[in-house]
């Protein structure tokens, strides 16, 4: 076990917003979440081996608009969604766990934990950030969502139990309406040992890793996209300057297509990225170089956090590709993304980066 202080929580939400893949909420409101709510706190974050079989877990998180998340502050709704789900659990919740790697949701979760007994576990459900709850590997896992609770800061609260997961996606969209776009969120109620099954360990320390190299990158004026790719084991896809990024809304999704014309050493190459919230496919010059689950990650050549919420024609960003944990390299997990990568048009089939080179098949940008 270690704790999280001070420096820490912001070293995650930069790191965190990096890994999100393009999604799971802007830097902003994470950073706001690193300052405002857990600067002064001491957070216990354990290991996943060191979760006991028969602990009681619970994944925490922010559920809401992008949107909204700029605009309203996120304090103490999901406590008062583990809170509020507790009152229909068999006992106490020992710990949370974040739904997705994000900065801001890893952080969200964090505030779950305030002035309880209630350790955060260095693990998420899906080692990236994702457009659905069934994308997490706690759902291809076998785990159920519900019972599920959703809570506003003020502390009103819903409380939802049925084994019909479309319905459950339905209830919860309806429910944050209803909350005003903004709500806490604590689901998947599980055993030690289903986390400790389905999880991907070891994200949190990950995203404060990242962070923390960003910061000492900048300090030293040092390349942090070349710092970033250390840490991480990822490859850049380009260095260069958006020139297009078109989106589309259909109901709680956004679909964009972003193009960044290369410069520098990059300079002749066009890279485009099609995301769904998140980032899922990446070609460069035509050729397909990244597929989800695979990351696509982004940010700015000065080591700033850039999501699809924050991506402004014009402006210079670095794009990179970390392959997926082994966790997603199995036919189950896989196919998770297939339906999200036929609606956009994609019709290859995974192939991990590595493997990816001229002339494979893919989808044209």
């Amino acid at each position: 076990m270690v704790e999280l202080r001070g420096e820490d929580f912001l070293d995650v939400a930069v790191g965190g917003t990096i890994l999100g893949t393009g999604g799971g909420g802007s830097y902003a409101p994470a950073k706001a979440i690193a300052e405002s709510i857990l600067e002064r706190r001491q957070i216990r974050l354990v290991r996943l081996e060191d979760v006991p079989a028969r602990a009681r877990v619970v994944s925490a998180a922010a559920m809401g608009s992008p949107e909204v998340m700029l605009r309203r502050p996120f304090t103490t709704q999901a406590r008062n969604a583990v809170g509020a789900l507790e009152e229909v659990l068999p006992g106490p919740v020992n710990f949370v766990v974040p739904v997705e790697t994000s900065g801001y949701n890893h952080l969200a979760c964090m505030t779950a934990s305030i002035g309880r007994r209630i350790a955060v576990l260095d693990a998420d459900g899906a080692g990236r950030a994702i457009p659905r709850l069934g994308h997490t590997l706690f759902h291809l896992g076998g785990v159920s969502f519900s019972p599920f609770a959703l809570a506003t800061a003020p502390g009103r609260a819903i409380t939802v139990s049925t084994s019909d997961f479309a319905l459950e996606e339905r209830v919860a969209l309806n429910a944050l309406e209803h909350f005003g776009w903004l709500a806490g969120l604590a689901a998947f109620p599980m055993t030690g040992e289903a986390v400790r099954r389905t999880a991907v360990p070891g994200t949190i320390s990950l995203a404060r890793r990242v962070g923390a190299a960003v910061r000492e990158a900048r300090r030293r004026r040092d390349d942090p996209l070349e710092t970033v790719l250390e840490v991480t084991g990822g490859r850049p896809l380009i260095r260069g300057k958006v020139v297009g990024f078109q989106t589309e809304t259909d109901g709680s999704y956004t679909f964009g297509h972003l193009k960044v014309k290369g410069t520098g050493a990059d300079a002749g190459s066009l890279a485009a990225v099609r995301s769904m919230n998140e980032n899922m496919i990446g070609w460069r010059d035509g050729r397909l170089m990244a597929v989800a689950p695979d990351r696509i990650c982004y940010l700015r050549p000065d080591g700033q956090p850039v999501t699809n919420a924050d991506v402004a024609v014009g402006e210079p960003i670095d794009v990179f590709v970390i392959e997926a944990q082994r966790q997603w390299r199995n036919p189950t997990a896989l196919a998770a993304f297939t339906d999200t990568l036929r609606a956009m048009g994609f019709t290859g089939e995974y192939t991990r980066g590595a493997l990816l080179r001229p002339g494979r098949d893919g989808s044209a940008a």
